[in-house]
């Protein structure tokens, strides 16, 4: 059992306006898709396997333009990483379980770019990766593939935030570009801001 009166616990158990808020439409969606699940395990596998099976990737608008992100997943049954992530998170937390966002670069050869994920903390074992975007079909050509990002991932990840939305340091003068994800910086000048479109980034990865 969780050490519910634990600060880690109440921490990411808990809403976080604007986009981890249990409202009517989650609580009974997850109340669904969990009935009958004993253990935290059976809950993020009744969670990890709705979503992977039910919202297939498409590309969005700017997270900054959405209300509440697990809402418009739910609405729409679509979503790009970080949306669906952010649903895993929602109910999860909503149902006991603690969870928090993570987000960086995926660098598998061929394919740099950047990506969301979920992290879930299991009493005795600690913090496990969570990738649901991942486990969308079958990413390992095996009955039991998709099964493997529920509590795993791959080592072609570099991780640069554990939160979503955290605070900047030192603080930009101006609105930021993406309020919610953060991976590849922002840029302002000392008159503005600048948009993803006005500068320029590259990651490069050597392998050997």
């Amino acid at each position: 059992p969780y050490d519910t009166a634990s600060t880690l616990y109440k921490t990411y158990t808990a809403e976080r306006t604007p986009h981890i808020l249990f409202t009517p439409r989650l609580k009974e969606l997850a109340d669904s898709i969990t009935h009958g699940a004993e253990t935290p395990v059976d809950v993020l596998r009744s969670v990890y396997r709705f979503i992977t099976a039910t919202y297939p990737w498409a590309s969005a608008l700017e997270y900054s333009t959405i209300a509440n992100i697990p809402e418009y997943v739910m609405q729409n049954r679509k979503g790009d990483c970080g949306q669906v992530g952010l649903l895993l998170i929602a109910m999860l937390r909503y149902k006991g379980i603690p969870a928090r966002w993570q987000s960086g670069w995926m660098m598998h050869p061929g394919e740099v770019n950047l990506h969301d994920w979920a992290e879930v903390y299991l009493e005795g074992t600690g913090w496990i990766p969570c990738d649901p975007s991942f486990g969308r079909g079958d990413p390992l050509q095996h009955p039991a593939g998709r099964d493997f990002f529920m509590s795993g991932i791959d080592s072609y990840r570099f991780y640069v935030n554990s939160d979503y939305s955290g605070g900047f340091f030192p603080e930009k003068k101006f609105p930021r570009s993406e309020t919610v994800d953060f991976q590849r910086g922002e840029v302002e000048t000392a008159s503005r801001n600048l948009y993803f479109n006005q500068w320029r980034y590259k990651m490069e990865v050597t392998y050997r």
